[in-house]
């Protein structure tokens, strides 16, 4: 659209005759003729008062004018220092949406690194067990290993030899303990009566949900991001 087919959709919006409107703005009707015919541009004053008269902005007059009519109505100081606001905010906007698509897809990459290393959430299941409490003074192996620590006043004797091993054995209370935490192969805990030696039963490796869930969401804004750069880069275009 250009300004005189602008200028007259907005006389004509307000059903005003070009007499009418050409004695509201304070010109002669044949200069109003020659804006409406595009034989003529408007001056700077004669601009501020078409805006004042039908109580619009320029941005608004601007917005449907072609980009030749645009640049034809650039001599204005007014219109030529819109134009300039619009492209400076046009640009700023440019590189605030660039700017968070590329934060976009350094915090995706971040997740997808961090869910699938699992620095978040591990990815193994210990099982310990521990098969009774050791007595104060006793080797902390002494149901694993209870043959090797037979007293040395009953090795001897077969009877006495069983009826440690078997007194040994009546101890046994097993308890497991299911943790994510290596807290290695072997390792020993205070407890009421003596201690427990918690040993390796099990090691599983499993695929948490957080991490599953963490490289999702790192995907989604990875193409977010990338969406965006390409969306910036059209608009540049």
């Amino acid at each position: 659209m250009n300004f005189g087919e602008k200028l007259r959709d907005l006389r004509n919006e307000k059903k005003l005759t070009q007499p009418d409107l050409a004695d509201a703005i304070g010109i002669e009707q044949s200069y109003l003729s020659k804006l409406e015919n595009e034989k003529s541009l408007p001056s700077d004053n004669t601009l501020s008062r078409i805006l004042e008269v039908f109580e619009i902005g320029i941005g608004e007059l601007l917005n449907e004018l072609d980009p030749r009519t645009k640049n034809q109505l650039r001599q204005l100081p007014q219109v030529a220092d819109y134009l300039t606001r619009e492209k400076s905010l046009m640009i700023q906007n440019r590189r605030r949406w660039l700017m968070i698509s590329v934060a976009l897809i350094s915090i995706g990459v971040a997740l997808i690194y961090a869910g699938r290393s699992h620095l978040f959430f591990p990815d193994h299941l210990y099982q310990y067990v521990s098969q009774g409490v050791v007595l104060q003074g006793e080797p902390k192996e002494i149901f694993e290993k209870s043959r090797v620590y037979i007293p040395d006043a009953v090795r001897d004797d077969n009877n006495e030899t069983q009826k440690y091993l078997d007194a040994i054995k009546a101890r046994v209370n097993e308890q497991y303990v299911l943790t994510s935490e290596f807290r290695g192969r072997i390792y020993n805990l205070q407890v009421e009566g003596g201690s427990r030696t918690y040993y390796v039963d099990r090691e599983t490796q499993i695929d948490p949900w957080g991490s599953k869930f963490l490289v999702f969401i790192g995907v989604l804004l990875g193409m977010f991001g990338l969406a965006g750069i390409v969306m910036e880069r059209k608009l540049s275009n």
